[in-house]
């Protein structure tokens, strides 16, 4: 249990917060779950085709930098990047509930928790120091995983509500990067043999990933249709408010008159 909490603390906090910042028309938290429990399952897939491309090319990890960004690109990132797009665009893209532009990096990002939640357990389960190798997970690996879902449900989310003519471009272009950035950490976090300055390559681009996911979800966020029906909403409201406030200060002065009236009557008398 204690191992499982672990895993998950960090998780929950990614999951938590791109929840809240979907706020316009929340996703079903059913269909939140499943698309977590299935980034759970793609560690399976993606493990079986990551030893099959090592055993097929024969690469291993070492003072060889060719071997080391096939490695970093084509077996870690490609393998997970492709396994998470696949149930992204198969199964979520389609669905009905996937009515504005951030339901993109909603479900990317469930995905991508889940993939990263099983990867953790993983990690945690075969280390001596279980604590250590959590910490290490929530600050380095959990993040990262939630940043290469950002930039491919943005463009995911993006492809859905733009032209027919841009669509596919926009969700190749989401995957293109995810697979760019994930090789692109791995590749400096892998080069153990490296000074360790490369190593900080790495964790500069977690804390410029991190903002720019910021960035993305509030402008997608911004392109929510709800948005607008929001704002017209609001309005109603105040139309409605102004008029009421009208209506009263219409009966105050109309009472007024008649009180006047009155006073004028009984002074005649």
């Amino acid at each position: 249990m204690e191992i499982i909490t672990l895993a998950l603390a960090p998780v929950l906090a990614f999951a938590l917060f791109v929840y809240l910042k979907d706020k316009y028309n929340r996703e079903p938290l059913v269909w939140l779950l499943v698309a977590f429990a299935a980034g759970c399952l793609l560690i399976g897939p993606a493990i079986i085709i990551e030893r099959l491309l090592e055993d097929r090319v024969g690469l291993s990890i070492g003072p060889n930098t060719g071997s080391l960004v096939i490695n970093a690109f084509v077996v870690v990132a490609l393998t997970e990047e492709l396994c998470k797009f696949a149930v992204l665009r198969i199964v979520f893209y389609r669905k009905k509930f996937f009515t504005e532009p951030i339901n993109g990096i909603v479900y990317a990002v469930m995905l991508s928790l889940g993939f990263a939640f099983a990867e953790s357990l993983i990690y945690i389960l075969g280390a001596s120091n279980i604590y250590a190798t959590a910490i290490v997970r929530s600050v380095t690996a959990v993040p990262a995983h939630f940043i290469f879902a950002v930039f491919m449900g943005y463009f995911m989310g993006s492809a859905k509500f733009t032209y027919l003519h841009r669509r596919t471009g926009l969700v190749w272009l989401g995957f293109g990067l995810a697979v760019f950035f994930h090789g692109f950490y791995d590749v400096f976090l892998l080069a153990w043999w490296t000074p360790d300055d490369l190593q900080y390559i790495s964790y500069a681009f977690l804390l410029f990933g991190l903002v720019y996911s910021v960035i993305l979800i509030n402008r997608a966020q911004k392109r929510s249709p709800f948005v607008k029906r929001r704002k017209w909403l609001r309005n109603l409201e105040d139309a409605k408010e102004k008029d009421f406030l009208d209506y009263l200060a219409g009966q105050k002065e109309l009472l007024k008159k008649r009180r006047e009236n009155m006073d004028g009557k009984t002074g005649a008398e």
